[in-house]
């Protein structure tokens, strides 16, 4: 009699265990913990020519730098709410809506690359003032780019998402779900 009350028992706990939602909130806190999270990246070269021929002074000066300028894309994942992800155990499913996906620029090289430079034998070399303000001319001439070409952000946008989308799906299914991400506008 007693053995046949411990299987009863034992049948019963696994029943109850089967039917019970599992609780996810661990996986919840622990995705929203990774607040700022980068996707993707790029750096963009821009090009800075100085061009000078006086005609008080003999020869020119004609100077052309570069240096990269970076981007990136991520999510905040700080802003994901708990009714952002939705858990179906019984389908072993979850529908996740992530915040949207933002780029930045985020800085950019220190040092100026000389790409060429022709300067005549009675003029002087560029001087560090002069480097720096063609590196700030081009500087404001590539913020005023990215902000008029949407191709940087939108290129930058679809990489970060597919990436995305593939981390979190290999997440969800290291956890036992099958994931549906989509992105909030």
């Amino acid at each position: 009699m007693t053995l046949l009350r411990i299987a009863v028992c034992a049948a019963s706990l696994i029943l109850m265990s089967a039917c019970a939602k599992r609780d996810n909130t661990a996986l919840y806190q622990e995705i929203k913990s990774a607040d700022k999270m980068v996707f993707a990246s790029m750096a963009i070269t821009k090009t800075a020519k100085l061009e000078s021929s006086d005609w008080y002074k003999i020869g020119k000066r004609i100077a052309v730098y570069s240096y990269d300028s970076y981007m990136r894309a991520y999510i905040d994942l700080s802003a994901l709410q708990p009714e952002d992800i939705q858990f179906d155990d019984n389908a072993g499913t979850v529908k996740v809506i992530l915040p949207p996906v933002r780029t930045e620029v985020i800085g950019r090289d220190m040092e100026l690359r000389r790409e060429y430079e022709n300067i005549g034998l009675l003029r002087s070399d560029l001087d560090s003032r002069e480097r720096a303000e063609i590196k700030e001319k081009a500087n404001a001439s590539f913020r005023k780019e990215v902000e008029e070409n949407p191709e940087f952000r939108r290129q930058l946008t679809e990489t970060a998402r597919r990436k995305a989308r593939r981390y979190f799906e290999t997440l969800f299914e290291a956890n036992g779900y099958t994931a549906v991400i989509d992105f909030k506008p």
